[in-house]
């Protein structure tokens, strides 16, 4: 745990002021994240997942030109279901991205798209300068504070980001959307309560203080986890340090080994140590052997978005480079 005392204050706070549903906490980080990344406006959600579904959303419903069932998007191949979700939900027609040396979207892979949803993974920034879409969404959920051009998260039409405990920023639970755009921001606001308008405009009568306009969800955040989050905000770029050092140290120690680690920019935010090995049969040993002394392992990302069953009526399209890391990758 990066958890100190400050966190356990924070905790207490909330508890002592009696607000434990979505109030002046989460008010307080939304401007704070959005401060820290330089862009305007800040929308706390209760997952990182739940961001995505929203800013998807969003784009359907803004006034002019907004995106249509039967569009293109463009995904990367390695990223989390959540990501993939809320296109297909939507209609979207989606072209999968295999994925370079890094880990993320193939420069040049991405064709004229309605919507381009690029996955700066691991903590390994995306590089923006590859936009070629309509619209664009950074889902920055495992890459939060991590820097090349820019700042992870601050590239996209919209961005998103998760708090979930295992990511750079720990705060149990919790996403955040971030964006310039004053319309989608209001939209994002109102489809996380209810669709309804208390959160975006002050009502002038009795009757206005219930004024729903959207069909929306509840996906409010609570108090604690945006306290948590403010303290955890304090301490990113020292926390990614220590991250940093982390991944660095690995590297030294295993120059060694028959393993391949992918290649990081000096502003990386490693959320873990990963790598690839020879083959699905060595895995298979290393898993067992690491398991075995203690040591826990996982399926980087999602693995390839094409090796899962929900992936069948996109069999069709080819992603041989993030396939190997789904057998190999650790």
């Amino acid at each position: 745990s990066n958890w100190g005392p400050e966190e356990r204050a924070a905790m207490m706070r909330v508890i002592e002021s009696g607000k434990f549903t979505m109030g002046p906490e989460t008010e307080a980080f939304e401007e704070e994240f959005a401060v820290f990344h330089g862009l305007k406006h800040g929308i706390m959600t209760n997952s990182g997942s739940s961001a995505n579904l929203l800013a998807v959303e969003s784009l359907f419903l803004k006034q002019d030109d907004p995106l249509e069932r039967g569009e293109v998007a463009i995904v990367p191949a390695i990223a989390w279901s959540t990501t993939y979700a809320p296109l297909v939900q939507r209609g979207l027609d989606m072209f999968i991205s295999d994925v370079g040396d890094d880990w993320n979207m193939l420069a040049g892979a991405n064709l004229a798209a309605d919507l381009m949803v690029a996955v700066p993974v691991l903590g390994t920034p995306f590089n923006p300068e590859t936009w070629r879409a309509r619209y664009t969404i950074e889902d920055a959920c495992e890459s939060v504070g991590a820097k090349a051009l820019g700042l992870a998260g601050t590239s996209g039409t919209l961005n998103t980001f998760s708090l979930f405990y295992s990511h750079q920023l720990s705060a149990i639970e919790g996403g955040v959307i971030l964006t310039d755009d004053d319309e989608l921001a209001m939209i994002c606001r109102m489809l996380r309560d209810h669709g309804a308008t208390r959160s975006v405009m002050k009502a002038a009568r009795f009757e206005d203080e219930y004024d729903f306009r959207l069909f929306g969800y509840n996906l409010r955040p609570v108090e604690m986890h945006a306290a948590i989050a403010r303290e955890q905000l304090k301490k990113l770029l020292e926390l990614r340090a220590g991250r940093q050092k982390n991944f660095t140290l690995f590297r030294e120690m295993t120059g060694g080994l028959p393993i391949v680690i992918p290649p990081t920019p000096h502003g990386h935010n490693p959320f873990g140590l990963h790598f690839t090995v020879e083959s699905a049969e060595v895995r298979a040993r290393l898993v067992a052997a690491l398991r075995g002394n203690g040591i826990d392992c996982r399926l980087p990302t999602g693995g390839s978005f094409l090796r899962h069953k929900y992936a069948e009526p996109w069999a069709d399209q080819m992603t041989p480079r993030a396939d190997r890391i789904h057998e190999c990758g650790l």
